[in-house]
């Protein structure tokens, strides 16, 4: 069993850090940004979503534990919509030395839990095309795909 532990200041430091420069190269890589600013654009978004870090208003920062071992496995932030109804993934991550074990589908089924403890009653998320690891991973837990945006290079 996976536990969502509200994540702390200096977790957060670190997985701010981490979670820009990822996302700037996933940005980069489908071709939405250009290398040369994808750090900077991709830092705006960050700033816009989480205003005010930890504390920015519907936003929900948590430290995945494995229950058994309260080993910290990764991270996950979701945004609970402001009609009250629907959590929306913006990221899931298991930290790679603990990646294959399990660890994503357990932590999407105490997402599911957490949802339903707050009468949620829809979870959403994006992923990206290039990702067959995840794309898997949310089919297999249940996810639907709803829209798809396909691009071709020239």
């Amino acid at each position: 069993m996976i536990l969502l532990q509200p994540m702390k200041d200096h977790e957060y430091t670190l997985w701010i850090q981490e979670s820009i420069k990822e996302y700037a190269e996933e940005k980069t890589k489908a071709g939405n940004f250009q290398k040369e600013t994808s750090l900077e654009q991709a830092e705006n978004e960050f700033n816009q979503l989480l205003p005010d870090g930890l504390e920015s208003k519907d936003h929900y920062l948590f430290t995945l534990i494995d229950g058994e071992d309260q080993e910290d496995v990764g991270t996950l932030w979701i945004n609970v919509q402001e009609d009250g109804n629907e959590a929306f993934i913006y990221d899931i991550k298991i930290h790679e030395s603990k990646r294959g074990r399990g660890y994503g589908k357990e932590a999407l089924k105490s997402l599911d839990s957490y949802a339903r403890e707050k009468d949620l009653s829809k979870i959403s998320l994006h992923v990206f095309g290039h990702n067959k690891v995840a794309l898997s991973l949310y089919q297999n837990t249940g996810f639907e795909v709803t829209n798809v945006l396909m691009s071709k290079s020239l």
